[in-house]
Formats: structure tokens, C-alpha cells, sequence
């Protein structure tokens, strides 16, 4: 056997050699990703369970975290670690479904069979209480010193913050189905069969009425000035608020649950088919449609230069604001059915009582504890 021979045969063994080592190679790095991935997705910068088999609903104020659970009690947590600010949470016979909103030291919180609490921020003592005609399962909104608060029953309440003395209370004669949003110095209030109305948010005076051919079934958000709403028929309108008119409305092809966030331009929102999308505020032109699941529960909501989006009710995914890309994605939230962004953090609510929460600074997979 002549030299160029047995080299040729050392050749192929070592092709042979690198074709049997290249999968296993391949096979090792994917274990070892998977393994990562599982470790990381146990890790929970902190959980906090109270009331259980309840509807958990957090919002973020500074380093607070206030959470309404649907069996009547409102806690409030330290956002870096979940401890216990109030040494006693509020207990009410009543039921929480929507988030709390804080302003001016004082914690504000409607019951789904009409009662509205104001609770002290610092420590959790009831401030005032009255009560409103119909079910509320909308947010209230808190501009300056004012609360309002939208009805089922259709009306619109003021309120002061600070002594719950009522400013006024108008009746559209519609059903409503959101939180109004404050928009170019007009309070906007959605409609369940396609009203929308705007009134003077200091006397309640209504300014005017439109409308369109729509079921509408989330909140108004102020986007750039606008007023956007979305509709069961899945179209976003977008309103100009002094004179109400629709400046254009866009089509997608799942429901519109989810209050519409924008940056500069920039207009967003999300379906219930689990779309994510994009929208130039000046032109109604699409910059992206982003499939993040088979459905969207909560969000988009914007924090720094990405938007957050509760998925499937078991994830929580990170887009790139700019390009529509997918950064993170935290898994295991199993049961998740809302989501607060704030301060830093994610901090998901579940419906069975259980309240989730990860510092966004921290570049790792999240799930529960269990």
C-alpha cells in the first residue's frame, strides 16, 4: 500500500470521525440549553398568595405594588420583595375584578357591585367610601385631584380624592363598557354598542356623540392626544377628541380587549388571536403585526423601549417597541389572567389568588415556584 493510499483511508476516517461527532456535538449543546432554560424558568424574584381561588389584580405606584383580589381585600406589597406594607389588608364583602389606581398618597378601588373605596396609601386605612349606580368593572381614572368612574348603568362620576365629595354625575343613556381616558382636555367614555362620548371632564357637560357600527368592549386609550378604541369586531378606531370625529380605523382579526398604549407616532395594541401590532398614528399605516401566541389576555404595555404582553395565560413576552421583535419570553405563569409593568418589574396576577413578579434587570426565564 503505497503512501498516498493510507493517507486517503486516514482522510476518510476522520471525515467519518467529525460526521458521528457533529450531532452529538449538537445533541449536547441543545441538553445543555434546555437545562439552562429549565433552571432559569424557576426562578421568581418573589411570589405572595392570599385569598385563594381569588381573582388577583396588581398595579405598580413607585415601589409598591397594590393588588384587588375578587374576594374583597386589597394589599399592598413592597415591589422589591413582596413583604407586607399594610400589617392589615382591607376585607370587604364586595368583589375586586379591576386594578386599583393611586394618586395623591390614596388608593382607589371599585367593587364590581358598585361601591368605590379610597384607602391611605401608607397605611391602608379607609379614607371615604360612596357608592355608584351599577356594576363597576372598569378602572377608574385619576386626573389632578378628580376620580372618574364609569358605570355599567351608563353614568359618569367625579369625585375629590381627597373627601370623595362628588363633582358631578352625568348620564350618557348608553351602556358602558370601559375606563374613559383623558384626552386632549376631553374625558372620552366608550360604549358597549358602538357610542362613544366626549365630556367636559370639569362639569360633565357632554360635548359630543358619535356612533359607529361596533361592539366595543375595552378601555379608551390617550394615544398622542387621540382617543383609541377597540371594537368585538375586531377594528381599531382612532378618535380625535375635540370634535369626535374617527381620524381612521384600522382592521385586525381577533377581538380588541386590551387599551391601546402609543410612543411619539406610534400607536399599539393587541388581539385576541394573539397579534401584536404596530400602527402609524399620522397615516393609519401598519409597521408590524407580531404573532406572539394564540391569544393575548393583558397588554401591549410600554416600559422604556419594549412592550410587555401577558400570552396564552401562561407567559409573559418582551418585544423590541422598535422592530417588533421578540427579546424574552418568562415562562409557567399558569393561570395568569393580568399583568402590571412598572418600576423595573413584571408583576403577574392569577386567578387563584397568587401574585408573581420578576425584576426586569435581570435576564433570566421566570415560571412559579412550584
Amino acid at each position: 500500500m503505497d503512501y498516498r493510499t493510507r493517507w486517503q483511508q486516514k482522510r476518510r476516517k476522520r471525515q467519518l470521525i467529525r460526521l458521528a461527532v457533529i450531532p452529538v456535538v449538537i445533541i449536547g449543546i441543545t441538553l445543555v440549553g434546555l437545562l439552562v432554560e429549565s433552571l432559569r424558568a424557576n426562578a421568581v424574584d418573589w411570589s405572595y398568595t392570599s385569598a385563594a381561588d381569588s381573582l388577583a389584580v396588581p398595579a405598580i405606584s413607585g415601589n409598591l405594588v397594590l393588588v384587588a383580589f375578587s374576594k374583597g381585600e386589597v394589599h399592598c406589597l413592597r415591589i422589591s420583595d413582596g413583604s407586607t406594607v399594610w400589617p392589615t389588608p382591607l376585607r370587604r364583602p364586595q368583589r375586586f375584578v379591576s386594578p386599583p389606581a393611586v394618586a395623591s398618597g390614596t388608593v382607589i378601588i371599585c367593587a364590581d357591585y358598585g361601591k368605590i373605596y379610597a384607602v391611605g396609601l401608607t397605611d391602608g386605612e379607609v379614607c371615604w367610601e360612596t357608592e355608584a349606580e351599577g356594576s363597576l368593572r372598569e378602572a377608574p381614572l385619576i386626573a389632578g385631584e378628580t376620580v372618574y368612574i364609569a358605570s355599567k348603568a351608563g353614568k359618569v362620576y367625579a369625585f375629590d380624592i381627597k373627601d370623595g365629595n362628588r363633582r358631578f354625575v352625568t348620564d350618557t343613556r348608553a351602556a358602558l363598557c370601559g375606563q374613559p381616558a383623558l384626552c386632549g382636555g376631553v374625558l372620552v367614555v366608550p360604549g358597549c354598542h358602538g357610542t362613544i362620548v366626549g365630556l367636559d371632564p370639569d362639569t360633565g357637560k357632554q360635548l359630543w356623540r358619535r356612533r359607529v357600527s361596533a361592539t366595543f368592549i375595552c378601555p379608551v386609550g390617550e394615544v398622542g392626544g387621540l382617543a383609541a378604541v377597540g371594537s368585538e369586531q375586531g377594528r381599531m378606531y382612532v378618535v380625535d377628541p375635540v370634535e369626535g370625529e374617527v381620524k381612521f380605523s384600522v382592521g385586525v382579526s381577533g377581538l380588541l380587549r386590551n387599551k391601546a398604549v402609543s410612543e411619539g407616532q406610534s400607536l399599539y395594541f393587541s388581539d385576541s388571536n394573539g397579534w401584536l401590532h404596530k400602527i402609524d398614528l399620522s397615516s393609519g399605516a401598519r409597521r408590524f403585526s407580531k404573532r406572539l401566541g394564540s391569544s393575548v389576555q393583558a397588554g401591549p404595555f410600554l416600559h422604556r423601549d419594549a412592550l410587555y404582553c401577558l400570552v396564552d395565560g401562561n407567559r409573559v413576552v418582551e418585544v423590541d417597541a422598535e422592530a417588533g421583535t421578540v427579546r424574552r419570553c418568562w415562562r409557567g405563569y399558569d393561570g395568569a389572567c393580568s399583568l402590571a409593568v412598572g418600576s423595573h418589574h413584571v408583576v403577574v396576577g392569577t386567578h387563584t389568588g397568587e401574585v408573581l413578579a420578576i425584576e426586569l434587570g435581570c435576564c433570566r426565564e421566570v415560571s412559579t415556584a412550584n
